[in-house]
């Protein structure tokens, strides 16, 4: 049986887990939440800092235990920890959704920011070749989607320097009097629509089965790699809100080119722009690794038909997943379903993230083995308070969304009861042996 190939290093991790963050949150999303906040966005990332700091450390446990091994991420550690397979299957299936909404949102968005070099082409053009040319390299190795993965990632960083370092200087300190223009309830109101801006870094997760060393690697990985994301996060949303206006920066379909315009010569801001591009390019590239390796993990647990875990003989990528995945999301850019599907699939993240948190809390109790085994083990009493944090964050900013969506996430929860019972009778009626799988895992048996 072909295998996933371990081509993924440690450069090439860092440039996943900075590259998937650095992407349309901070060049889309931060202008539209200055309409919420004011000019106290900076602060909103700096608040989000700590929480996410707390997700990335729940990750980095259970990466660095063997689980870490394999793909699949949140729904690995969710399924092992509890001994459920549908815990991990239906919050992980909520996620599916929303990193499909989000590889088609940030296409669209790379699309509307290609107007700054052509005016009047259409957006949805450059969001499908955009699609087919990654899920191109993606289809041809892991390899290829980490070198151009960090080659962009140095491009965005250069880009950023030059937007910072002379914004910094241009700086009117007037803009953020008062400190909290909208008071301390807009600042709370705009972190949901914020955290799309951190949502994501767990993708590094999917890939764990096509990285070198997983375990060993990838804890610090998550944590210096969400630290470099707050840092890029709160200095590019200090001078764009330190330039310009929040309601102007509401305004604009390209904030950061706009703010680059106000202290720099026209090739600067035709840099920032190539940045931006280069954020949205890294971020989609980051993206699709996701559902197809959540198809792929569904399909080796045999909660999926088997073709969905797939491997090409020779690129040794999950080629039908990958393909699948892309159609869905070259139709989603059509159809402009893209920001509703992202919107519902919002409630989604939150719920994994809380399912995640629960699961760090619980692990010293009722999975012993799995916390034992793990290479970065804080004390059980910090699994206490990361844990808490986590949940306690996210039952937050799942109940400011929770009205505008519970009835279609309530349709995608049942669908997905649905989609898990008829594919676990299958798997029974084919004589698949779930407990032995849950039980292989649960012990740290490889294949």
């Amino acid at each position: 049986m072909t295998k996933l190939k371990r081509d993924l290093g440690k450069l090439s991790g860092y440039a996943t887990i900075i590259g998937i963050l650095v992407g349309a949150g901070i060049f889309r999303v931060t202008g539209e939440a200055g309409a919420v906040a004011g000019s106290a966005v900076p602060w909103a990332y700096l608040l989000f800092a700590p929480i996410v700091l707390c997700t990335a450390m729940a990750y980095s446990v259970f990466i660095s235990t063997p689980l870490g091994m394999r793909p699949g991420g949140a729904y690995i550690h969710i399924s092992r920890t509890f001994g459920n397979y549908y815990f991990g299957f239906i919050a992980m299936w909520m996620k599916f959704f929303a990193f499909f909404g989000a590889i088609s949102f940030m296409a669209i968005s790379l699309g509307d920011y290609m107007t700054f070099f052509i005016p009047d082409s259409d957006p949805r053009m450059w969001a499908s070749i955009t699609m087919i040319f990654f899920y191109g390299v993606n289809l041809l190795g892991i390899r290829h989607y980490g070198h151009i993965q960090t080659v962009l990632l140095f491009v965005l960083i250069f880009s950023i320097l030059v937007l910072v370092i002379p914004g910094l200087f241009a700086v009117d300190l007037s803009f953020y009097n008062p400190i909290l223009p909208k008071g301390f309830s807009g600042l709370l109101s705009a972190m949901p629509m914020l955290f799309f801006s951190y949502a994501g870094f767990e993708t590094l997760a999917q890939a764990a089965g096509e990285t070198k060393d997983p375990t060993g690697t990838l804890p610090m990985i998550f944590v210096k790699g969400v630290m470099a994301a707050v840092l890029i996060f709160f200095f590019m949303s200090f001078v764009a809100f330190g330039v310009l206006p929040a309601e102007t920066l509401a305004q604009s379909q390209s904030a950061m080119a706009d703010v680059a315009d106000v202290y720099l010569p026209p090739w600067g801001s035709s840099v920032v722009a190539m940045g931006a591009m280069c954020a949205f390019l890294t971020s989609i590239n980051g993206a699709i690794l996701v559902p197809s390796r959540i198809l792929f993990v569904f399909s080796e647990d045999r909660l999926l038909p088997p073709f969905f875990a797939a491997v090409h003989p020779k690129w040794r990528t999950p080629h039908v997943s990958l393909i699948i995945s892309g159609i869905i999301c070259t139709g989603l850019v059509w159809s402009k379903s893209a920001y509703f599907l992202l919107s519902i699939g919002l409630f989604g993240i939150f719920i994994i993230y809380i399912m995640q948190g629960l699961a760090l809390v619980f692990l010293p109790t009722i999975n012993k083995p799995l916390y034992d085994s793990a290479k970065f083990k804080p004390p059980v009493w910090v699994l206490y308070i990361l844990g808490s944090v986590i949940v306690i964050s996210m039952s937050f900013f799942l109940f400011q969304i929770i009205a505008d969506v519970i009835l279609w996430a309530l349709v995608g929860v049942f669908i997905g009861t649905i989609v898990y019972l008829l594919g676990k009778k299958s798997g029974e009626k084919e004589g698949f042996d779930y407990t032995a799988r849950m039980k292989q895992d649960y012990l740290f048996v490889e294949e």
